[in-house]
This record gives C-alpha cells, structure tokens and sequence, in this order.
C-alpha cells in the first residue's frame, strides 16, 4: 500500500483546479482520483458512488469559491447524486462524474466572488508564480492595506486552511510537477519551490505526501513504466 500512500492530496489540488476554472488539469486529475478509488474500494459500486458523492462535494466547495451561484450549485449536484443512485456500472458512473466536475468548472464566475475572496485567490496564485522566493502574509496584508489579523482570518475561511498550509501545499504541488517532469535532483527542486534546506524539503514533502520526493518519482516511474 506504501504505492498509494501520497494519492490523498490529488482530492485538494482537483477543488483547486475546480476553483481557478482549470479544465484540462481537472480533467487529468479526476481521471487519476477515480482510479484511486476504483482500486481503494475493490470495485464496490456502492462504495465507489460514496467516494464520488465526496469527490464532488469538495468540487462544489471549490467552483463556489471561484464564484458560481449556490442555488444552481447545489440543485445541480443535487440532480448529480439523483443520476449517480439510478447507475449500476461503474464506466457509467464515471462517465457521469467527469461530466459534472466538467459542468462545475464552467460554472466558475471569478467576477461574482467577493472583494476579498478575490484577493485571496489572487493571493494564491501570486504565491504559485513567486514559489522561489514567496511574500509573508504580513507582506500581502501591508500592500493591500488591511490588518495582517483580519487578513489571516478571511484567507482561512475562504482558503479553506491557514496561509502557511497553503503554501506548503502549494509548494508541495509544484515539486511533484517537477518530479515527474525533470530529472532535476532533489536540492535543486527544493530551490525551486523556495525551500534552502534539501532535508527540510524532503520532510515537509514527506509530511504532505506520506512518501519522500525519491520515492514519489521512482513510484511514479514504475506505474508509467
């Protein structure tokens, strides 16, 4: 099981593509989640249905915060769990999931959000472009005239977690791309995604992820291989 160990974050990054109205990533990353969960379950339809009932869930979390109307949210996944009841074969329930996450993504209305969930989103993608050498809070809280407190607390609650965890996430998220995309050693990704220390990478990695940046790509390597 060591194999599935570092899979849990794909259900996070999936309601952040969902978020930012990112199709082709959601894509690929529901793709990899239902596989993760047709193998979990042992291929337990019932099973499988309350995995994507979940799935989903985080989903609707993630278009409502970039934006799309709550009650055409929730009575569409409403009619989603309706459609997932009646389905008895597992090609057509994710047939079914792929198309409702796609239907959320289109759902995405950046301009509907509030003055500070924009801000907050726009936080979150300045912190993925300046990975390498990342503004603190107290920064972001300073250029945009607002208290580092009242800051804090509306970046959690619209976040979903703390801005440190964010980063760590966010951080975490690009060392896998580059993991799986270059041959890059460990120090030199750890630079990369702003972290000096290779060890205290490979500790924050393995915290995030339940396996080490080397074993991440080599697990990696094996499945594609």
């Amino acid at each position: 099981m060591v194999g599935m160990k570092y899979r849990w974050e794909l259900l996070p990054r999936l309601a952040s593509e969902v978020e930012f109205g990112r199709l082709v990533a959601a894509r690929r990353d529901l793709a990899e989640l239902l596989e993760v969960v047709a193998e979990q379950s042992q291929r337990d339809l019932t099973l499988c249905k309350l995995r994507c009932s979940a799935t989903t869930s985080a989903c609707v979390r993630g278009a409502r915060r970039g934006g799309g109307p709550s009650s055409a949210l929730m009575s569409e996944y409403v009619e989603y769990l309706r459609r997932l009841s009646r389905l008895r074969t597992w090609p057509a329930v994710k047939r079914a999931t792929h198309q409702y996450v796609e239907r959320l993504v289109a759902c995405v209305q950046p301009a509907g959000r509030s003055r500070m969930a924009r801000i907050v989103a726009s936080i979150r993608e300045d912190l993925r472009a300046t990975l390498a050498e990342p503004k603190s809070l107290a920064q972001y809280a300073a250029e945009l005239e607002l208290s580092e407190g009242h800051l804090s607390r509306s970046f959690t609650q619209i976040a979903g977690r703390p801005f440190r965890e964010e980063l760590h996430r966010i951080r975490c998220e690009a060392a896998q791309e580059l993991l799986l995309k270059t041959s890059e050693k460990i120090g030199a990704i750890a630079h990369k995604v702003g972290v000096r220390s290779a060890s205290q990478f490979i500790a924050d990695f393995s915290a995030q992820m339940g396996v080490t940046p080397g074993q991440f790509r080599r697990l990696a390597l094996r499945k594609k291989n």
